[in-house]
């Protein structure tokens, strides 16, 4: 089925500031008559030392927009109560510390509610509007890679001097707090870490973990909560990572997603249903990658997914029937984590499709229908070119596939960037940038773009995802360079003129990659894994190199010396411009610094750029300036 597309109003030359003015809604929530939405509008990129700002929008069913919060900073997670009062969670008055807000029916700015140490990530109210059960971080936890692996702190506080480093346990926690009165008090367990819950006002379930770190999430596992006298019963302990727990309307079932996953928030998986009786599981077959749920009824779900490059949307009972009721050439949610929203038997999301930005659309009549028009004045980048799918077949004779924007304006064959994505678990999707801004200005700059998506990717079921498991740069970095070698035979790419760049993950793609072949004529690794031994030891995820490379650190000579690319730098060529932030905590910056110097040791054109303040990706204005104009500079000076 397609989905309704609107042609954005301006066109003509492309510019990196004209991409920084889009506005972007995030978590959609339907409020229970199911005739009311609320939202988040999210600003493109942050000032100097901020982030981003965002404001709480509502929405009704023909289109009407109002901005309900107008103070300043973050406002996000909007959550209706039965009555029609808005929670959200605000940094106004102390930007960095997320604190619960309330917004009533009717006129008036919202006010501070309730008394949450810490930084408020999650909340819900009970079905009785009574009362909210609220997720905090302690002041000090770190933030997922998806949400720039910076630490949770309050601008303005002291800077330690000297500075001690000791362990240190910042918890995320859950606080109960009176709707009317702002009385809370803590319910969790203690020496439990909860990173997600579900409530139905009587019943919690959570994906916790025994130690607070970031690491600690990828072991774990699925518990039943008491909150009054706060212990916790373990249901469920994964083979893999899980993500998502959604309660059946009847109480008696928790579904959740269980995947091979790279990184917290973006897990998409197999679903598994436990029955809260007899504590059965239950998996049920929906032939894609599931990343969220919403209650349905009293035994059915609402699911998103990921099939290849596009999303699906659907419904399932917990007795295993599966209805797929739409899928298509879009992201639905986000390009890491397919999304949906329901209440009042009204189902909504964020549409993000070929043809406009993002805007809030509903599900009606078997297809998506654009609710908003958030950004009139966006740029159209199908002026430089249309993405389209490409299909390559691999060493092995699996088939891959990606993405392709060729550019209208020049002529085959083109210079080819190469991007590879993080994840490794994620995925090139459907969107209106497939690959943000920068893809739509390489077009504009006469290159080709190629978005693989080689083994390792989401989409394309859990035995796919597992195949670089103990393979890192291996299987997959084959399947990207059978993949340019497709685009050159085909006379589509010049082989001469291709450069690789990506992120995290790609990051180390494109770092290791020109210590393997000389297919690449320049590389621009941002935010990359140099070296694994020094990255476990330095990292907040250090579970994830041990999980992902299946290796022990310390055996020398091993993997983690053969998978690293400034071990086997000493005679790379290949010029290599190195992006990094300086406060990332899950990519620390000094793998960055190790790359640089080993390129400079074997005489290899290298330059190192290190921005302040920013941690895995960029959010400032000027920064995200910066990288687009070094990007380009790089890429011409190199093919030309």
């Amino acid at each position: 089925m397609a989905v309704e597309e609107r042609a954005p109003a301006r066109a003509g030359n492309l510019t990196v500031e004209q991409f920084l003015e889009i506005r972007r809604p995030t978590e959609v929530v339907v409020a229970p008559n199911g005739r009311t939405l609320a939202f988040s509008l999210a600003a493109a990129a942050a000032e100097k030392g901020k982030r981003p700002e965002s404001s709480i929008w509502t929405a009704d069913l023909e289109g009407n927009c109002v901005q309900a919060t107008r103070g300043g900073g973050v406002d996000a997670s909007p959550r209706w109560s039965p009555a029609g009062t808005l929670a959200f969670a605000s940094d106004r008055g102390h930007p960095g510390r997320m604190t619960l807000h309330l917004l009533g029916p009717g006129s008036g700015e919202a006010r501070a509610h309730g008394q949450i140490e810490g930084s408020v990530e999650d909340m819900q109210w009970a079905p009785d509007g009574k009362s909210l059960l609220v997720l905090a971080a302690d002041l000090g936890a770190d933030r997922a890679g998806i949400q720039a692996a910076t630490r949770i702190e309050e601008q303005g506080a002291d800077e330690n001097d000297p500075k001690v480093t000791r362990p240190f346990r910042a918890w995320r926690r859950l606080y109960l707090v009176d709707g009317e009165s702002g009385e809370t008090r803590a319910v969790s367990p203690e020496r439990v870490n909860v990173f997600e819950f579900d409530w139905d006002g009587e019943r919690a379930v959570a994906i916790c973990s025994d130690e607070p770190t970031e690491s600690a999430w990828y072991n774990a596992y699925l518990a039943a909560l008491d909150l009054e006298a706060r212990v916790a019963e373990t249901l469920y302990r994964p083979e893999w990572q899980i993500e998502a727990p959604c309660l059946s309307g009847d109480s008696g079932t928790v579904c959740f997603a269980e995947g091979f996953c790279s990184d917290r928030g973006v897990l998409a998986g197999d679903v598994k249903a436990l029955d809260l009786s007899s504590g059965a599981v239950r998996d049920v077959e929906t032939g894609c990658d599931v990343s969220t749920f919403q209650r349905a009824g009293e035994r059915e779900f609402w699911f998103a997914a990921r099939r290849g490059l596009s999303t699906v949307f659907g419904k399932f009972s917990v007795d295993g029937v599966v209805e797929e009721l739409w899928s298509g050439e879009a992201t639905i949610g986000a390009r890491f984590q397919a999304r949906v929203s329901a209440g009042g038997g009204l189902v909504a999301a964020v549409l993000d499709a070929p043809g406009a930005p993002a805007d809030v659309a509903v599900f009606r009549d078997g297809d998506w229908r654009r609710l908003t028009n958030l950004n009139p004045d966006a740029p159209d980048p199908d002026t430089v070119g249309e993405w389209e799918r490409w299909t390559w077949t691999a060493a092995d004779g699996l088939e891959i596939e990606g993405m392709l924007l060729r550019p209208r304006e020049t002529a085959e064959p083109y210079p080819l960037v190469v991007s590879v994505h993080g994840g490794p678990t994620g995925c090139w999707s459907w969107s209106y940038l497939p690959y943000g801004a920068i893809g739509a200005l390489l077009g504009q700059e006469g290159y080709a773009v190629f978005l693989p998506n080689p083994r390792g990717s989401t989409g394309r079921g859990q035995e796919f995802a597992r195949a670089n498991l103990g393979d890192m740069g291996g299987g997959d970095l084959q399947d990207i360079l059978a993949g340019v070698d497709s685009l050159v035979d085909a006379g589509i790419a010049d082989g001469e003129r291709v450069g690789v760049i990506g992120g995290s993950y790609g990051g180390f793609m494109s770092a290791w990659a020109i210590t393997q072949t000389d297919r690449f004529a320049c590389s621009i690794p941002m935010a990359a894994v140099t070296d694994w031994r020094s990255f476990h030891l330095t990292t907040n995820i250090g579970r994830f190199d041990e999980l992902f490379l299946d290796a022990d650190p310390f055996e020398v000579g091993g993997e983690y010396d053969a998978r690293s690319p400034v071990v086997q730098a000493k005679h790379c060529k290949t010029p290599a411009l190195l992006i990094h932030g300086r406060e990332d905590l899950c990519v620390p910056v000094s793998q960055a610094q190790e790359m640089y110097q080993a390129l400079v040791e074997a005489g290899c054109e290298t330059e190192l750029v290190l921005y302040p303040r920013e941690g895995h990706g960029m959010l400032e204005r000027d920064h995200l300036v910066d990288v687009w104009t070094r990007v380009r500079d790089w890429f011409a000076r190199f093919l030309g």
